[in-house]
């Protein structure tokens, strides 16, 4: 995923028009990093999502009410302090950078701004008063962090880094010119022209620096680049956006970008009406995947070190059995050199004795410890005795029970890539724990910082239709009835098997019904008549509604459901 200038002008560009002027009614601070405004404009509320998070550093609508803790974190009191019940004067971008702030007015006149700089692992969240002094900030940095910029509650504001970049949007001809002698030479290379964009102007990544360079024509020359800078004034400055979902040829979504793109295949760029709302279809599977991933890896890592660790335990077992074969022949020498200690003494590296455990009594040489005395050498090797037959006992039955250990490990290792979430991984990782085959994952999170599932404790899965949008089923009653009742939205659309027992299906439509292709739609009924009692059948009529046309009765069980203005469509399991 690529968040740069283009997305956030876009992003900002909505956002204008949705939230500002209108009261920010509360303020929900989800961990260390994720933050939600609550606000009401025009008759309509609006979740403001913002991450200051290293690898998922964002800023857009989102439809889901993220959990909380139980106890409102420091910068969320602070926030709630300033912020809570002011009006959002204005949001604007800082030029072309991937720096937002929005500018807050209170009833008693008082102004501040937020400020949201996406940088990576560096992104931070920063309220500045109206002299322009910190209040406090989602990160706080000290000199120790960074010599070139403290962020601490009293101190002046100051920018971040890279501020000197050129704003390609508002760059004159003449601008251009002086840019391109300072950092290109006669005839450069086209490389060499990617990274002199990136390098040169505000908000440019390698994805829109490539961009631009796919529309200069088929030679990128400065010239060409500049023609190309001149259409991207023009989308930003007259808004001319077309959102698209981008997905991979798998179906993942991997993209979502303000207008359409020449470097990735048309087939698998998905319109959308905007970009708020892509952003969050996107970041929520995003994060899914990369939770999964996540937990996959350590599984996964975890199973195959356990296997190892008792393919060598059972090495050594088959070592302690063939000790164990030698144990009698030990306690035999240890006999024979009592037997024949009057003649030995101390400081002997060998007894020469007779073997009356052998029918033909040879005379055989046993190796002895020339510091011990003939007593303890014997001792020595009644020891050995001992501990071989003791060993070998012991490596029997632990050779049984490492067996199947180590056939339940390898089990779980076939089954790792047909996990369909993370929660199954987990699961599995419970039960190997709870069975003694792994360790408990050591718990290093700080207060704060501990992730809730979006969902609680529901079980709802999530995947993406053909078409891009999202599509969210129950597993069980409780799950069904938290959907339809806590998670979808009015105008999401609605699925159930008519006339039996099944999942509730919802469609996230991006509150645009009308916009959701026939493919999705069978798609999603297709998944309701599975997940019901009728599956097994040929052909099951699954309903769908709007969400809002779908009320649970009062004191009804968990999952039941009264709707109308349905339509109906048949599908096979």
């Amino acid at each position: 995923m690529t968040y740069d200038g283009l997305v956030l002008a876009a992003v900002v560009a909505e956002l204008k028009k949705w939230i500002q002027g209108g009261p920010i009614q509360n303020i929900r601070q989800h961990n260390d990093t994720d933050i939600t405004l609550d606000i009401r404009n025009n008759g309509k509320s609006y979740l403001l999502f913002m991450s200051v998070d290293a690898k998922f550093a964002r800023i857009h609508t989102t439809a889901s009410n993220l959990p909380v803790p139980k106890t409102a974190l420091n910068f969320c009191m602070l926030l709630r302090k300033y912020l809570k019940g002011a009006f959002i004067a204005s949001v604007e971008q800082a030029g072309f950078d991937r720096v937002v702030k929005i500018h807050t007015e209170a009833a008693d006149g008082n102004r501040n701004t937020l400020i949201l700089e996406l940088m990576g692992r560096h992104s931070n969240l920063i309220l500045v008063s109206d002299s322009g002094r910190i209040l406090g900030a989602a990160k706080n940095i000290t000199a120790s962090v960074s010599r070139y910029r403290q962020v601490l509650p009293g101190l002046e504001y100051m920018p971040p880094p890279g501020g000197t970049k050129a704003d390609p949007v508002t760059i004159t001809r003449e601008e251009f010119e002086s840019l391109r002698r300072d950092g290109l030479g006669e005839s450069p290379a086209v490389d060499e022209i990617k990274r002199w964009l990136v390098a040169a102007f505000s908000g440019v990544g390698p994805f829109l620096a490539e961009e631009i360079l796919l529309r200069s024509g088929d030679n990128p020359t400065p010239d060409s680049v500049r023609d190309a800078l001149q259409g991207l004034r023009q989308t930003v400055t007259e808004n001319e956006y077309s959102p698209r979902l981008i997905t991979d040829d798998r179906g993942a979504a991997v993209y979502a970008y303000p207008i359409s793109v020449k470097q990735l295949p048309a087939a698998n760029q998905h319109e959308r009406i905007s970009i708020n709302e892509t952003l969050d279809t996107l970041y929520r599977d995003l994060i899914r995947r990369n939770e999964y991933d996540t937990v996959y890896s350590s599984l996964e890592t975890a199973v195959r070190r356990s296997i190892a660790w008792r393919e060598q335990m059972l090495k050594d077992a088959e070592k302690a059995l063939l000790e164990g074969e030698k144990a009698e022949r030990y306690k035999q020498f240890g006999e024979l050199i009592l037997a024949g200690i009057a003649t030995l003494e101390k400081g002997q590296n060998k007894a020469q004795v007779t073997d009356y455990y052998d029918q033909e009594m040879p005379v055989i040489d046993i190796p002895l410890d020339e510091k011990l005395t003939p007593k303890e050498n014997a001792e020595r090797y009644f020891r050995r005795y001992r501990k071989a037959a003791e060993g070998a006992d012991a490596a029997i039955d632990r050779q049984k029970e490492l067996g199947t250990e180590v056939k339940i490990l390898e089990t779980a290792q076939e089954k790792l890539p047909s996990a369909v979430s993370a929660d199954a991984l987990k699961a599995l990782r419970k039960m190997l724990v709870e069975r003694g085959l792994l360790r408990a994952e050591p718990q290093h999170e700080k207060a704060g910082k501990r992730e809730t599932p979006e969902f609680g404790t529901a079980k709802i899965r999530r995947f993406m239709s053909v078409d891009g949008l999202e599509i969210l089923y129950g597993e069980n009653s409780q799950s069904n009835d938290y959907l339809t009742t806590k998670v979808a939205r009015p105008n999401d659309l609605w699925f159930h098997a008519r006339s039996v027992k099944g999942a509730h299906v919802v469609v996230r439509t991006a509150n645009k019904p009308d916009r959701v292709p026939p493919t999705t739609l069978r798609q999603a009924a297709e998944v309701a008549a599975k997940n019901s009692d009728a599956r097994h059948s040929s052909l099951v009529p699954v309903d769908y509604t709007l969400k809002k046309f779908v009320r649970k009765p009062r004191a009804a069980a968990p999952g039941y459901v009264i709707y109308e203005r349905e339509k109906t469509v048949d599908v096979t399991p």
